[in-house]
């Protein structure tokens, strides 16, 4: 494969990549949940629940998009939490996996690059997922843990939409480099931000919008099937 490089000809010091449609090809949250709801550990009033909260809050999911709500975690203990996200995280390694991100960010890692995975899924599917691959940190959902209880709610920032350019521009900082000496891939039309921040960028199988912009900033784009979250 054509080494992913800045403008000038260098690889980038730091390399963000998106994890749902970017680096595998589902949403992981969506496969945790499925997971869950197999081995009968969300029960049905927190399924209900979680449902429920969107219907009640359209506008909160059109601002904040649709992984805002982490209500179905409520009944269920961080210590399971981790262990199922470690398991779901196997298997989407095992199976979900896009080839080109993944061998982009094996050949950025010999030159040097920092791999971060900056994702709006849950903490725990991330790390699990980073675990068993070449990135050097991650920036994720954080549930909020109240007297070792979640309370639906997240801390901090979610790494969703303008969020991420904010969170990226705080991780270079701690790397002492420049928005402009870092390349970030996603898919999705939310990513445009980060994307338009960094030195350039690469539009992986990306959803209708985002490959009209990647064509008209000249972002380098990797034409496959786009993963829909309906």
């Amino acid at each position: 494969m054509d080494t992913v490089r800045l403008p000038d000809g260098t690889p980038p010091a730091v390399y963000f990549v998106d994890l749902d449609g970017t680096l595998i090809t589902t949403s992981s949250e969506k496969f945790f949940l499925k997971h869950l709801v197999s081995r009968r550990i969300l029960a049905p009033h927190l399924i209900a629940g979680f449902l429920l909260r969107y219907l009640l809050h359209p506008a909160r999911t059109v601002s904040e998009g649709k992984g805002w709500n982490r209500s179905y975690l409520k009944e269920i203990s961080p210590d399971r939490v981790k262990r199922e996200a470690n398991i779901c995280a196997g298997m989407l390694l095992k199976n979900s996996i896009r080839n080109w991100t993944m061998r982009s960010m094996l050949e950025l890692r010999r030159y040097g690059c920092r791999i971060v995975l900056l994702s709006a899924s849950l903490e725990y599917i991330v790390e699990a997922v980073a675990e068993n691959l070449p990135v050097d940190d991650i920036c994720a959902s954080s549930p909020e843990i109240i007297d070792n209880k979640f309370t639906g709610n997240l801390v901090e920032i979610r790494p969703w939409g303008k969020n991420k350019v904010e969170l990226a521009v705080n991780i270079c900082k701690r790397y002492g480099t420049k928005m402009t000496e870092c390349i970030a891939a996603g898919d999705s039309w939310s990513d445009r931000y980060l994307m338009a921040e960094c030195g350039s960028s690469v539009a992986v199988c990306p959803d209708r919008r985002l490959k009209k912009l990647a064509a008209k900033a000249n972002w380098r784009t990797v034409n496959c099937r786009h993963t829909k979250w309906a």
